[in-house]
This record gives C-alpha cells, structure tokens and sequence, in this order.
C-alpha cells in the first residue's frame, strides 16, 4: 500500500509542476480495509483462516476533478483492490482492477469510459440488505449454474452514461467492447454488451429496473439478465426485495433462472444494525437445472463513522445437482455451504 501512496504523491507533484495552475483541480487519495476471521464447512470439506472484503472489497484508489468551467468538469477514478491478508492484488492482478475510468460530465449528465460497474450492479446490489457480502446468499444472483447470467459487476472498455436527477429518477446505461481478434466481423462481437438501469430514490421510497446483455461467443449465443430491486425505510426497520431473471439463445442453450432476494436492515441501538437476507434460486433447463436456497444474518456495530465491527452467519443449501459456492470451499453436488466469520472494516 505504501507503495501506491508514493506512487500517487510523485504523480500529483509532477501533475502540480506541469500544470501550476492546478488551483481548480482536486486530487483525493482514499481507501477501505476488510479483514475477518472466518470458518467454513460443506459435507466433509472444512476451511478456517483469515479472509478479506467481507462487507465490502479492500481496495485503495484515486479520484479526481478539475473544473473546466460553463458547468462542465473532467474527472477520474482509479481504484486497486488488493487481499489484505497476503498483499496480492485481485480482479486477476490488475493494477486498477476495481475501476479505471475518465470522463466528462455537465448539465446534461456524466459520460465516462475504461473498466466501470454495469448497470446490472448499479441497478441490483443496493437492494440486497447484507450489501451483497462475500459470503452472503444475497450473491446467488450472479451465480452461474446450468445457466450463465448477463449480471457481471464490472466490465472493461465500457461507454458509460448516467444522466442528472429528475424527481428522484435518474438513467445509468452503459456499452462494453468484447474481443477484437482477427478479421471475422463476428468474432470481434464476443464479449460485446449493453444494460441499460432505470433508478429511482425519493424520500424512504427507492427502486431501480434494468436489463443487460451480454454476447456470449462469436456463433450467435447470448445471455441476459433482467431485474428489479424495491426497497422502503420505514425508520427503525428497512425492508429490501430484488428480483433477476438470466436467460439464454443461440448457442449458449435457452434455460432460464429466476432469483429472488427479501432482507430487512434492523436498528440495534445508535450504533448497531441487524442485516438479514434469504435467497432462493431456481433454473429451468431441462434436467440439468441448479437450484439452492439459503439465508444470512449479519451484525455490524460502528466504533466511529469510518470503522466498523461485524459478525455473520451464511448457510446455502444446494439441492440435487447444485454446487453453489458462497465463500473458500466448492461445495459436492447437493451438499450445503455454512460460514461462520467475524471481523473490522475501516475507511480512509
């Protein structure tokens, strides 16, 4: 991590020497820590041991605007997500793996490209009462089993564009360039994708819809994902549902999978929140299909405003042919995956 830091301070001094009038510009150097302790068991299969970005990624990263005036600003983002507990990096040892991108944005809205969150996520992730934790059931909607869903966090070479507010509504769409390997017009489409996210928040009330696609090879098969998520703030209680439904053509199949999340978030006092979740999956592809259920239940008890203590519990139970993960552990066939953890997160 120090490493990063003084990569960064060098970069912001040079920026600051070949461009002295910097004063409209801001550079922030931020970051968040999530480690735990945590116990797994499936069938006969057990894992214990120290394990990372539990409620949220372990991640350093910098971000940027200037001010270009008439409204309009550059900006940028630069996030590295690394295992805080053997220093490696993740996203598959990229540099800047969670997020890479730059952009503009104004009165009518933010244009952004590189490597960004998809609609999918934007649209979904925030109706899931845990915050979609590693090891929580609430990640069944981005399982793949019998059938692949469109529903991917992130993905690289994207086009992204998220309109202003108005009243409460606002539009997140994005396109993303797959492979563009040789000559063949159709293979440069494999990996290609779009999603478009409708969001809405006003007062206690939020919701978001959307619908993503993904190319899946070059012969025609694709894959995608369409959802929903409400939630309503009733003060002591929150209350969460989001719904997906994953479906293939081509030459990738034509099963589909529904998946539904209903959680609540519950005040434990000034500084604790009981989260709860329970998730069912279930596809429809011949005989072949994967289904699984399971819940979780999470304590997190807030030291300050940036560090957090937390506690959880996960169990998923995998029906005949399923093989669903929720943490270190690959489950048998039909057997089920429990998780017992406990740990500190901090912002910076």
């Amino acid at each position: 991590m120090n490493r990063f830091i003084r990569m960064a301070t060098l970069a912001t001094l040079a920026s600051a020497a070949a461009f002295p009038c910097a004063a409209q510009s801001n550079v922030t150097i931020y970051g968040l820590l999530d480690v735990n302790l945590g116990y797994e068991r499936s069938g006969d299969l057990r894992h214990k041991g120290v394990d990372h970005g539990e409620l949220n990624g372990t991640r350093i990263g910098f971000r940027g605007t200037e001010n270009l005036g008439n409204g309009m600003k550059a900006l940028f983002v630069l996030e590295s997500g690394f295992d805080i507990s053997n220093g490696e990096r993740e996203q598959g040892g990229r540099h800047f793996g969670r997020q890479a991108f730059v952009g503009l944005e104004g009165g009518l809205g933010r244009l952004t490209l590189g490597r960004q969150y998809s609609p999918a996520f934007v649209a979904i992730d925030p109706f899931d009462a845990t915050g979609s934790a590693d090891r929580s059931v609430g990640l069944l909607s981005r399982k793949a089993g019998a059938v692949k869903p469109a529903y991917e966090v992130r993905f690289d070479n994207m086009v992204k564009y998220r309109s202003p507010k108005f009243a409460g509504f606002e539009l997140d769409a994005g396109y993303w360039f797959g492979r563009e390997e040789g000559s063949d017009s159709s293979a440069r489409k494999q990996g290609d994708g779009h999603g478009i996210a409708l969001l809405y928040a006003n007062g206690p009330f939020s919701g978001s819809l959307v619908t993503q696609t993904v190319q899946q090879d070059a012969t025609g098969g694709k894959v995608r994902t369409n959802g929903f998520g409400l939630a309503y703030d009733f003060g002591p209680v929150k209350a969460y549902f989001a719904w997906t439904q994953d479906r293939e053509r081509g030459t990738v199949g034509s099963g589909k999978a529904r998946t539904f999340d209903v959680g609540a978030e519950i005040k434990a006092g000034a500084s604790g929140t009981v989260a709860l979740s329970y998730a069912d999956r279930d596809e429809s592809d011949g005989a072949v299909g994967q289904d699984a259920h399971g819940w979780s239940a999470y304590y997190m008890h807030d030291l300050s405003r940036r560090t957090t203590l937390y506690a959880g519990y996960s169990r998923l139970s995998n029906e005949s042919g399923a093989s669903y993960a929720i943490g270190n552990l690959r489950p048998e066939a039909g057997d089920s995956h429990r998780v017992l953890l406990a740990g500190v997160r901090h912002r910076f």
